[in-house]
């Protein structure tokens, strides 16, 4: 119960954060793609949060998913347009929209993806039951993400100065936060029964606010 009240407020925080990058702070390309991956990050902890907070917990795993994949789908767009633009935005709108038209309904309302197993509870204990086409799923979330990280690394190679050490801290802390949800949130559920789900949601935390503080102050 604590950890899901936790969570959910984790949660609501980086709900708010992200509608401050899409509304209120001076906005770029850069900030908005953020301030949407902010909110994508808030679906998949949110969902991880009401988890431990109700008896059948298969669709918060559902939504847990589709806030995942979302994350990557947002990460793309920002490593374009982050510390300049790259591309336009038309440029990038296909690459966002197919993985969304095509993943997240399907993630949500059927079992192509993701199994109901009947394991009642995160409390209690979960395991990721794999769909006919789970792993075309989690081809998508990594390509995307070593797709937005091959970008990141780059523009640090051909930057100098406050970018480059602006762009040396966010990759630092995306891959820490990123491999450890990578761990407890995908390859630890598919492996065997967990109770620790919670670790990268949590994590989350650290990694926005430590990424929208070089943001912010750039």
């Amino acid at each position: 119960m604590t950890i899901g009240i936790i969570l959910i407020v984790i949660a609501v925080a980086e709900f708010l954060l992200g509608l401050y990058f899409l509304l209120a702070y001076q906005r770029s390309q850069a900030t908005t793609w953020y301030g949407l991956f902010c909110i994508a990050v808030s679906i998949y902890v949110g969902a991880n949060g009401i988890g431990y907070l109700i008896e059948n917990f298969f669709i918060a795993e559902r939504f847990g998913w589709a806030g995942g994949l979302l994350t990557a789908v947002f990460i793309l767009p920002f490593s374009y347009s982050f510390p300049v633009p790259k591309k336009r935005v038309s440029e990038l709108l296909p690459l966002i929209l197919w993985p969304v038209l095509a993943f997240v309904p399907v993630t949500l309302w059927t079992n192509l993806f993701l199994v109901d197993i009947g394991v009642i509870s995160y409390r209690a204990g979960y395991q990721t039951a794999a769909g006919q086409f789970f792993w075309a799923l989690l081809t998508v979330f990594s390509v995307y993400w070593s797709w937005a990280m091959i970008n990141l690394f780059r523009w640090y190679a051909q930057s100098d100065g406050l970018h480059r050490l602006q762009l040396r801290l966010i990759i630092f802390g995306i891959l820490v936060s990123l491999g450890v949800s990578i761990v407890f949130d995908i390859i630890y559920p598919l492996v065997t029964v967990s109770r620790l789900g919670y670790i990268g949601s949590m994590f989350s935390a650290i990694w926005l606010g430590f990424t929208s503080y070089i943001l912010v102050r750039k």
